[in-house]
């Protein structure tokens, strides 16, 4: 492979792989034993345990498959100090170097961890974590101050939860940047500033990251600083598994800056309860005065019921004789309807083929269906029918004589 060639140019797979060749060739690389603190640890639901070895200046990552995890004889935790054995080569799929650990040895907490505990225990003797000076937030502020970075996610999930829940808050950002060397100085300053802008709550947050990422807000300077304020301070730093020194010594911690953003203010539908409760106490004040005026209502509605005049009583009484003779008018009709129904009915009945019949008359088709009423129709010995009422007849025509007229 040419070192350099802009006619023919390698591709990203060709180098990550002549990568790979020289690491896994370098004798030197193929069984290490380094010492640092494990960061970053995820332990994969594969059984295959990521992390980040580091020291004080540098840092490499480090791979350990769960074909070699059940030589462990100990759970990896943030923080820890230890030995490991491996060989070092890269995953070419990412063109990343890290450690492939075989072997791993738990050699004690890492420095920072107990730079941490050390300070935790010295600011506890103190008291700046003694809840006797913690300070109440206030149910309804005002106006709140964000001390956060300016360009962080977390400062636009705290003003859309701000406003959503209460708009009528003025909120103020006092921005620094919350990770690097000139973090800490322009925390504290921050702080301050917000502290003199008489506000009634400060929000100090940071998105989540890295142990390193929130090792700034474990500064004896930034503890200090929040100890100092006099406006209450909540922290919503990382996420809900990240405890700093500043969550300590804050006057109330929320796991994230979106629950920091939650607990600074009321919901407007709490403020609702309220108001329904407030409108409960004045309903309960005035229900005596409306139930007097309810009574009086009454006893007014029984002297004006009473008090109906002559007219009024005339005109009820010629309704009800109105009623009675428009019933009576309505029986009459009826009752002719009745009679003329009755006299149809007889008219029907007397004109009834079957009735006729009944009286020994039957009537005559000849073999089409067609009805015979006059001896002209017929000729001798054709078939006619005859219908009674309980059947009919055929016969042959044998004899015909018409009668004189």
């Amino acid at each position: 492979m040419q070192p350099y060639d802009i006619i023919h140019p390698i591709s990203v797979s060709q180098l990550n792989q002549y990568l790979k060749q020289k690491l896994d060739n370098d004798d030197f690389l193929k069984t290490v034993c380094v010492e640092g603190e494990i960061s970053n640890l995820t332990l994969h639901t594969s059984g295959h345990i990521y992390f980040t070895l580091k020291d004080s200046s540098s840092s490499i990552r480090a791979v350990m498959f769960r074909g070699f995890r059940s030589s462990l004889k100990f759970l990896p935790a943030n923080g820890m100090h230890i030995l490991l054995i491996g060989n070092v080569s890269s995953y070419e799929k990412a063109g990343t170097i890290q450690i492939y650990v075989q072997r791993m040895m738990h050699s004690g907490v890492g420095e920072v961890y107990l730079e941490f505990e050390q300070l935790k225990q010295k600011l506890e003797k103190e008291g700046l974590f003694d809840q006797a000076h913690k300070k109440a937030i206030p149910k309804y502020p005002n106006k709140i101050c964000l001390v956060t970075s300016p360009t962080g996610a977390a400062l636009q999930d705290m003003l859309n939860i701000l406003f959503r829940r209460y708009p009528i808050a003025e909120v103020e950002v006092c921005a620094t940047s919350v990770q690097g060397a000139e973090a800490v100085q322009e925390i504290c300053n921050a702080i301050t500033i917000a502290d003199h802008k008489k506000a009634d709550v400060i929000l100090l947050a940071r998105g989540g990251g890295s142990l390193e990422d929130l090792y700034v807000f474990n500064n004896e300077k930034i503890a200090r600083a929040i100890y100092a304020s006099k406006t209450p301070i909540i922290t919503g730093i990382g996420h809900e598994t990240d405890f700093t020194i500043a969550d300590f010594v804050a006057d109330l911690r929320a796991p994230t800056p979106s629950a920091a953003a939650e607990l600074a203010v009321p919901n407007q539908q709490d403020i609702l309860l309220d108001l329904i409760n407030a409108e409960s106490t004045l309903s309960s004040a005035l229900a005596a005065q409306i139930e007097k005026k309810k009574v009086h209502l009454l006893k007014m509605n029984e002297t004006l019921i009473r008090s109906l005049s002559n007219f009024q009583i005339y005109l009820y009484n010629k309704l009800q004789e109105r009623k009675i003779q428009l019933k009576q008018k309505i029986n009459d009709h009826l009752k002719n309807l009745n009679q003329f129904l009755q006299i149809r009915a007889i008219s029907l009945s007397a004109n009834n083929p079957l009735a006729i019949c009944a009286k020994g008359y039957g009537r005559l088709q000849d073999t089409s269906g067609k009805l015979i009423t006059s001896i002209s129709q017929i000729a001798l010995e054709d078939k006619i029918l005859i219908y009674l009422p309980d059947g009919h007849l055929t016969t042959i025509v044998i004899h015909k004589e018409k009668k004189n007229e």
